[in-house]
């Protein structure tokens, strides 16, 4: 149980860095402050991010393989949180003047890229710290626990450093100290809660592996044989109804504002909601997944998120759009839980860091086509609510393509 505690608490203390710097505080201070105009800074920051990720799906596999090899795992984790850490506090320097708009997009872009390679590694280590039957409430507690650490420091950077008449550590409001200064809380709270979980890592005692195999053709022969094996076929299953997933992530908030005219203070209260419904849905689903099967709860919970994602474009009131956004995150937390399940149960512990570069290139490689397509058909159709049913379509299509995958041997037993 320590294990898992220590594995969870490292999700807990990076939920950080994405809620408060990738997606709300120090994005849109950047878009409002750093950049000329907000359409281009909220420009800038998807490019810099898209293209972050661009680098992960095409690094990410080799880097995985090779590290099975080398036995890197722990030590790639390791340096890559630090180096995001650090890079972390270099947005305290990050003034609002367009002179620093190059340095914030560099900085933000150098840390997103070794945070998304250090969530290679992190899932990499699931089949290490729990038990094959209790795989499903290891990876569900653990992003459980992310969704409220997101919350919890969502909170505390609003009320301590923005919504606050009195600033805390002599900090003003002159060049916007305050909102910098959330960025210092970022890397201390994911130093502080990273710390359990670094510290336990222990380097495994390597089986025997084949030392002298192509990374590139390690890589192949997960995910082909005469063909896509069943592996293969997930994974492109995972492509599309994760960038289904993606686009309502992404432009969820977009939508909100626009269809039902949500204000800022809205919005906040629908991310808490989606926390907070995502936590218990992955604590459900990673009880399920132990129960089922990961393909049973990923179907189940598709169903669901295109059911729910449907009843919004035809709802007409905000309590009635808040209510099925809510259920939208029961579902959002067990597809991203299960997921990782499948993957880890999918394959040997001596190619763990190799699935897992995989599972960043089908997560990151074509993840600019959901919020693209959105747009586009909302651009040719002049509905948001016309755009947004292409999401759907997305999570309908990956759902299809998944039901053609065979569960995993693990399921069996």
């Amino acid at each position: 149980m320590k294990k898992v505690l220590n594995f969870a608490l490292y999700d807990f203390a990076n939920s950080a860095f994405t809620t408060i710097i990738i997606t709300f505080i120090f994005s849109t201070y950047f878009a409002k402050q750093i950049a000329p105009n907000p359409v281009l800074g909220q420009s800038y920051w998807g490019w810099a991010i898209g293209a972050t990720g661009v680098l992960v799906a095409i690094i990410g596999p080799i880097l995985g393989s090779y590290a099975d090899k080398k036995n890197f795992t722990e030590f790639f984790i390791k340096l890559f949180t630090i180096i995001c850490i650090s890079l972390t506090t270099l947005l305290w320097f990050s003034k609002p003047s367009e002179k620093y708009l190059l340095f914030t997009l560099i900085v933000v872009a150098l840390a997103n890229f070794f945070y998304e390679l250090s969530l290679i590694f992190y899932n990499s280590i699931l089949k290490r710290i729990s038990n094959t039957k209790d795989l499903g409430k290891s990876s569900g507690f653990s992003f459980a626990l992310g969704y409220i650490g997101g919350i919890l420091i969502l909170i505390i950077c609003i009320k301590v450093f923005i919504d606050n008449e009195v600033l805390p550590f002599g900090l003003s409001l002159e060049n916007s100290e305050n909102i910098r200064a959330t960025s210092i809380v970022v890397a201390a709270w994911y130093l502080v809660f990273s710390i359990p979980f670094l510290f336990s890592l222990k380097k495994k005692i390597n089986n025997k592996i084949e030392v002298t195999q192509n990374n590139i053709k390690k890589i192949k022969d997960l995910i082909w044989n005469n063909g896509l094996n069943n592996l293969g076929k997930f994974l492109i299953a995972r492509m599309l109804y994760a960038d289904g997933l993606n686009a309502i992530i992404v432009m969820g908030g977009i939508f909100a504002v626009g269809v039902f005219n949500l204000e800022i203070k809205d919005l906040l209260i629908l991310s808490i909601l989606m926390n907070v419904t995502a936590f218990i849905g992955a604590i459900v689903g990673g009880y399920a997944n132990d129960k089922f099967s990961s393909k049973s709860v990923i179907i189940f919970s598709l169903l669901g998120l295109i059911i729910s994602s449907s009843i919004i474009l035809f709802v007409k009131s905000q309590l009635f759009f808040l209510i099925f956004a809510a259920i939208n995150g029961f579902f959002i937390g067990p597809i991203q839980s299960a997921s990782r399940v499948f993957i880890t149960k999918s394959i040997d512990e001596n190619n763990q860091a190799s699935g897992f570069g995989l599972f960043a290139l089908s997560g990151k490689l074509t993840s600019f086509i959901g919020p693209l397509l959105v747009s586009t058909i909302t651009y040719i159709f002049n509905s948001q609510r016309i755009g947004f049913s292409s999401a759907i379509i997305l999570l309908l299509i990956g759902l299809l393509i998944l039901l053609k995958v065979k569960k995993t041997n693990l399921d069996y037993l």
